[in-house]
């Protein structure tokens, strides 16, 4: 199995207990919680910033300022760094609900919170409702916040929409509006966030992470091969932070690194 990459903060292994909020504690007494995100969900929203805000670029600059004062990271660096760890911290939840349960939790802007904290992990997700996208044979299917969509290929149509297009695609242009850094630079650590976050969860991590990034249109950007190593096709820029090295998976060391097997 590959050793971990050179920003274990940003792209640290453990279980999601370890470094995510917690806001319904587990009990053996309890009914079985209905979603996997249920882990997640937050009834009080203070100290969080909602990602809606990254969006609009409201407190944007709250993300960026987090590899600046991190890693003495520059400017453009800050940028590509805040998204690799941003991006794992959503991939999280999402590898977790779909390798356990095959749920897929909202993680439109809307309905995400993020805490930005001093030191490791750095980054945490809450979520304002728990509501998950589920198959017909779930037994999550019971909770009135279930969206019960017939098939897998739904599952991933409704990822792609609330994921993707309602989060992820107008933080980049939000993004690009703000840094000087390019749009495949920042969906690669979108695809390296899926291939860190399977790695570190599933029995069968290359053949989930080719499924998502190539359901979220990430194809090609990042994955596990069938030996266990994760390989990435976009360098996150720790090179040109002055407190960072580069990652061992890194792109710009090895010519194998920039392409996929």
């Amino acid at each position: 199995m590959p050793a971990a990459p050179a920003l274990p903060a940003a792209v640290s292994s453990g279980s999601l207990e370890d470094d995510q909020p917690l806001a319904r504690t587990r009990s053996t007494q309890a009914t079985p919680l209905e979603f996997i995100a249920d882990y997640l969900s937050t009834d009080d929203s203070a100290g969080w910033t909602a990602a809606s805000d990254l969006v609009s670029g409201k407190r944007l600059d709250v993300l960026f300022d987090m590899p600046r004062q991190q890693w003495n990271a520059p400017a453009h660096a800050a940028a590509v760094l805040a998204w690799k760890t941003y991006t794992y911290r959503l991939a999280q939840p999402l590898a977790t609900a779909w390798t356990l349960a095959r749920e897929i939790p909202l993680l439109s802007a809307d309905n995400v919170l993020v805490k930005i904290l001093p030191g490791a992990p750095y980054i945490t997700v809450g979520l304002r409702r728990s509501t998950s996208a589920v198959l017909p044979t779930s037994c999550a299917t019971r909770s009135h916040d279930a969206i019960v969509v017939p098939d897998e290929p739904g599952l991933l149509t409704f990822l792609r929409h609330t994921l993707i297009e309602e989060h992820l695609r107008p933080l980049l242009e939000r993004t690009m509006l703000e840094r000087r850094v390019g749009a495949r630079i920042l969906w690669g650590q979108a695809a390296a966030g899926l291939a860190y976050a399977f790695y570190n969860i599933s029995a069968t991590p290359a053949q989930d992470t080719a499924q998502l990034t190539e359901a979220l249109g990430l194809a090609g950007l990042a994955g596990v091969c069938d030996d266990g190593n994760i390989w990435r096709t976009t360098c996150c820029r720790a090179l040109n932070s002055p407190d960072l090295s580069a990652c061992r998976d890194c792109p710009a060391r090895t010519r194998e690194g920039l392409r996929a097997p």
